[in-house]
């Protein structure tokens, strides 16, 4: 079996365009934590990851931190440290949580190759019903461009008003929020009595088999805000 030197030793090899590869592939994990399957201009860089894995691997051991990937879902994840990790209000928390429910319901409809979707109605119905509250235009603007600028959702809509405006869901709200993880979150974010856990429904299905115990797990909700820690990096200045 090669050392991790001999695999890092194996970037020297690769050619221009490879290397190329490599580069762009290691600035999106770092700036924006995913590589999914099947977005645009994304499909290279994933097949390129997913063959060089040990070079991936080795490289990332260095800065002691690691990718994973779920294949079944197409996704490849940058795991940091703690140091890495965004931390989430109660509001978006609930945003993304709901998201990440409405994947679920939705992703057995579609085939492999298409990402699920929901209006904005959809998204707004079910977080009201969970949490007996609705958010504000500019709040609500604030939330789904915070949750795109991570790659979970892409909103079509330049419109939030739009009530059949599309918003994407991509495989990475699999990832980043772990089936184990759901029912932890509800319990948290509605421990104070407030809120419809039970309009969350059931979390049937399997969120995919990433290749580490801990992708898609939450961090410690916080007892003020009842936020949470998802793999997420921190917010990208550029």
């Amino acid at each position: 079996m090669k050392s991790e030197i001999e695999y890092i030793s194996e970037i020297t090899e690769l050619t221009d365009d490879e290397f190329d590869l490599f580069k762009a592939s290691l600035k999106m994990l770092l700036s924006k934590t995913f590589i999914i399957r099947g977005k645009e201009r994304e499909e290279e860089l994933y097949d390129f990851t997913i063959r060089n894995m040990p070079i991936y691997d080795a490289w990332f051991s260095c800065m002691d931190a690691k990718i994973v990937k779920d294949e079944s879902l197409g996704v490849i994840a940058f795991r940091g440290g703690s140091g890495t990790r965004l931390r989430l209000g109660r509001e978006e928390t609930c945003a993304l949580l709901v998201f990440r429910l409405l994947y679920e319901e939705k992703r057995t409809e579609l085939s492999l190759t298409s990402f699920p979707s929901v209006t904005l109605l959809d998204f707004e119905e079910k977080y009201n019903a969970m949490t007996n509250g609705s958010l504000k235009k500019t709040r609500l603007e604030e939330i789904l461009r915070r949750l795109q600028s991570h790659k979970l959702i892409d909103v079509l809509s330049s419109d939030v008003t739009d009530k059949e405006g599309l918003v994407v869901l991509y495989p990475a709200l699999a990832v980043s929020v772990g089936r184990d993880s759901i029912d932890e979150l509800l319990g948290s974010l509605f421990a104070g009595g407030s809120g419809n856990p039970e309009a969350a429904g059931d979390p049937a299905g399997d969120p995919g088999n990433a290749e580490d115990a801990g992708a898609g797990e939450a961090g410690d909700a916080g007892a003020s805000d009842a936020g949470i820690e998802p793999d997420l990096p921190g917010e990208d200045e550029s």
